[in-house]
């Protein structure tokens, strides 16, 4: 089950992975964030109507965080890598929803 984890695409860099009892987790913080924020999309299929706007707008913080930290401008932390994983994640989650309701529109 342990393995389970390495299917994730991440650098898992140390330092920018959570510590637990002194060890870090298999994925960086970041990408742990995504995952909560994936654990949406039940909740997010319970809205029919949600705006398309919505998912892209809660990815954008991630994307400037991201690309930020890349180009070396700015140096990211932490608690910043998991509040914008979180809101890419749950951006994510409603894009999911949009596009099952999409096809379960189209079924019918």
């Amino acid at each position: 089950m342990k393995e389970l984890i390495y299917i994730v695409p991440c650098h898992r860099i140390p330092e920018r992975c959570l510590h637990i009892k002194g060890k870090p987790m298999p994925i960086c913080t970041r990408c742990f964030a995504i995952l909560l924020g994936y654990l949406f999309v039940p909740i997010m299929l319970t809205f029919k109507d949600l705006p398309l706007y919505s998912a892209i707008l809660l990815s954008i913080p991630m994307l400037v965080d991201g690309f930020t930290q890349k180009w070396k401008w700015r140096k990211s932390n932490n608690i910043l890598r998991f509040i914008t994983g979180l809101l890419f994640g749950i951006g994510q989650s409603i894009f999911i929803s949009i596009i099952i309701w999409f096809i379960v529109g189209s079924i019918k």
